[in-house]
């Protein structure tokens, strides 16, 4: 019997084993068995990485000499972490390995600046992409059409994959990267006020939780939010005393201005 050939692409390559890193690449590892090298400044947290991926540890270099590079540092650390990227694209030596960052703020001519050769995939993803419930922005520089489908198709196993638009690049890392710190407040506030109203903590937040999976359910078909809100609200009814609470302060106003504020937040990056 023959072996099938392993899909593209066979090696990853992780540079930055933080919490985004490693989520990012458990989502990648999501869509078939991959050789996973891991490196980080902390020793400890590649150490973690590798052994979460069934991979390696090893250097920069090590990492850059893998068909697709993950690079998921600090804004700040980007320089020093694309060198073995640009020596391994310069060296004239094979293909150049498909540049992914995960690096907030970095757009694609301060990624090409850093690393002449070779295509760039810029990403912003969230942490759901660990259960392969994720929403990834995507703009890309230098892939042919070909290897661009690949790219996507590796990508795929992280959640809802949207190419965009550079420029909107700051929105997205409103909702993908700070939405669910968003949400995650309003689940707060759901589950104090069932505590406040008489459940016990446990209940309060197994129950919360099945409402925003079952809320995400009825609104993973496409359907405009407004509609479903109308939809549940009964005239006189238990939603109507409480969207009226909500409207009195202006919170939608508020979280429309919060994905605002963090869209400008993120352009200053």
């Amino acid at each position: 019997m023959v072996t099938p050939a392993p899909h593209w692409p066979t090696s990853v390559g992780l540079i930055g084993a933080g919490a985004m890193g490693r989520a990012f690449a458990a989502g990648l590892a999501r869509g078939g068995p991959r050789a996973f090298v891991v490196t980080d400044a902390v020793p400890a947290a590649a150490l973690e990485g590798a052994a979460e991926l069934a991979g390696t540890m090893g250097t920069a270099d090590d990492a850059a000499a893998c068909d697709v590079v993950v690079v998921a540092v600090k804004p700040k650390d980007v320089p020093a972490a694309l060198e073995a990227v640009r020596r391994r694209s310069e060296d004239g030596t094979g293909a150049p390995p498909v540049l992914v960052s995960v690096a907030a703020g970095w757009d694609l001519a301060r990624l090409r600046a850093e690393v002449p050769a070779g295509p760039i995939v810029r990403t912003m993803p969230n942490l759901a992409a660990r259960h392969g419930a994720g929403l990834v922005a995507v703009a890309t520089d230098g892939l042919d059409p070909a290897r661009e489908a690949d790219v996507m198709a590796l990508l795929r196993p992280l959640g809802t994959v949207e190419a965009i638009d550079e420029a909107m690049f700051p929105v997205a890392t409103a909702l993908a990267g700070s939405g669910p710190g968003l949400v995650a407040l309003v689940a707060e506030a759901l589950e104090e006020g069932a505590v406040r109203a008489g459940l016990g903590r446990p209940q309060a937040r197994s129950m919360t939780q099945a409402v925003l999976a079952g809320t995400a359910a009825l609104l993973a078909d496409g359907t405009d939010p407004a509609a479903l809100r109308q939809r549940v609200s009964s005239p006189g009814g238990t939603t109507i005393a409480g969207l009226a609470v909500m409207e009195r302060g202006a919170v939608r106003a508020h979280i429309a201005d919060a994905v605002v504020a963090a869209a400008d937040r993120s352009r200053g990056l």
